[in-house]
């Protein structure tokens, strides 16, 4: 696989620079949803939220991020890369932060910290990378699927969302179908002059793609993203205590696929629009479901920001103590 050209060291120190975009979209969406809600009915809204929800909140998301470390630590060993847990810990929570940046540091950045921290070859570790990124979108797709069974027509959506699943766990494990949907592409234009980085990707992505570990990472990606989504229906409830679980599920999980689909660093303003329409439609007033989005997004998105600055002081001086200068 192609590596990147450039080392995480400087990455992570001008991390600051690269954080302004996500801090200002953050911004945005928060004057957005100001805008629509009604500044002083949203800070109404706001007050009337009790703040003890957060509590059981914060550790379902909590949860989130330990069975997504449990994952990565999955993808460790089965790649052989010796990483003592602590270095590891820490490189999953600063790839929180390189996450919600532009550009391939969310991508690449955690394999190039691996070397840093003296894990071996970075790439050794990108297909761990890519695998997170592929069993996080399908295990969205997994809930937003569950979720699809509060509407009238939900079976069918759930049953096409677990087909999409199936066939793509098929297709990574597949090599000849895989081959001949690259040829296909390969003849599309615009298309086809990229294609052979989708097949460097997928050979590194294949190594994490067989049956019992496809199996493994979804499982413990659709668990994983649907605690998030049982915090959501917490913070739900707090302004429509009839929310039911798989409506919440079906919002968290719509809004959560946005904002990947939509390639902007952690989503921001895709997945906190998506999230307040869907409320607003399911009758909560546009104060309430401005409200009830903010929260859940520091809760989440946030949440796991706060985390990643906690993390990267460590991991810049063990990466400068083991870099030249």
């Amino acid at each position: 696989m192609t590596a990147p050209p450039e080392s995480p060291r400087p990455q992570l120190e001008h991390l600051g620079r690269r954080l302004m975009l996500p801090a200002v979209l953050g911004v945005l969406a928060l004057v957005g949803l100001a805008l629509v809600a009604d500044a002083r009915d949203l800070a109404r809204s706001l007050r009337s939220f009790d703040p003890w929800l957060l509590v059981p909140v914060l550790i379902l998301s909590l949860v989130n991020y330990g069975l997504r470390f449990v994952r990565w630590q999955i993808y460790l060993r089965r790649l052989e890369v010796s990483l003592p847990m602590m270095r590891s810990l820490a490189i999953f929570l600063v790839g929180f932060l390189l996450s919600v940046t532009p550009g391939k540091a969310g991508e690449l950045g955690k394999a190039w910290l691996v070397r840093e921290l003296g894990g071996g070859q970075a790439r050794r570790v990108v297909p761990a990378v890519l695998a997170e990124r592929v069993t996080d979108l399908l295990g969205v797709i997994l809930l937003l699927a569950v979720g699809a069974l509060a509407f009238p027509a939900g079976g069918w959506m759930a049953a096409g969302g677990v087909a999409v699943v199936i066939a793509t766990a098929a297709l990574l494990s597949w090599r000849r179908a895989a081959r001949g949907v690259f040829s296909l592409a390969g003849r599309l234009p615009r298309v086809g002059r990229h294609v052979h980085h989708l097949e460097e990707m997928y050979e590194g992505l294949r190594q994490l793609a067989s049956p019992a570990m496809m199996t493994v990472g979804l499982l413990l990606s659709a668990v994983a993203w649907g605690a998030e989504g049982i915090g959501f229906l917490i913070v739900a409830r707090g302004y429509a205590p009839e929310m039911g679980l798989f409506a919440s599920l079906f919002d968290y999980g719509a809004s959560t696929l946005a904002g990947a689909l939509s390639m902007l660093p952690g989503g921001l303003l895709a997945s906190e629009g998506t999230l307040a329409a869907l409320l607003g439609s399911q009758g909560l007033t546009t104060a309430d479901a401005a409200s009830a989005t903010l929260i859940i997004r520091v809760a989440t998105l946030w949440f796991a920001v706060f985390w990643g600055l906690l993390a990267l002081p460590w991991v810049l001086r063990q990466v400068r103590r083991k870099s030249p200068a």
